[in-house]
């Protein structure tokens, strides 16, 4: 459905998770309940090819009056689902050290 009076755009938003204090001190950070907030530490025109560690990309698509440019004063809040979200793994390779040892 495309509304004539409104323009869409789209970025790619790299979100962070806010650890508690106590998710830090102890150092858990694999649950939920470890996680007090977040913040978006970078964006993209397209999906990026190297995603910050850590971080989960988000795309997201706004639609906005063309109206709303003159002043430009825009503003949302979107709640984005958990299943619309998917977390970059981080690939380790592990050696043995004592591979090679005489």
């Amino acid at each position: 459905m495309t509304n004539h009076d409104a323009v869409r755009a789209t970025v790619y938003l790299q979100v962070q998770p806010e650890y508690t204090w106590r998710a830090k001190q102890s150092r858990k950070f694999d649950e939920p309940s470890a996680i007090d907030g977040a913040k978006v530490v970078g964006s993209t025109q397209n999906k990026s090819q190297k995603p910050k560690p850590g971080t989960v990309e988000v795309k997201v698509t706004i639609e906005i009056p063309k109206g709303a440019f003159l002043p430009l004063r825009p503003e949302a809040i979107v709640i984005v689902p958990e299943s619309l979200t998917a977390p970059h793994p981080v690939m380790v390779e592990a050696q043995d050290a004592n591979e090679g040892a005489l």
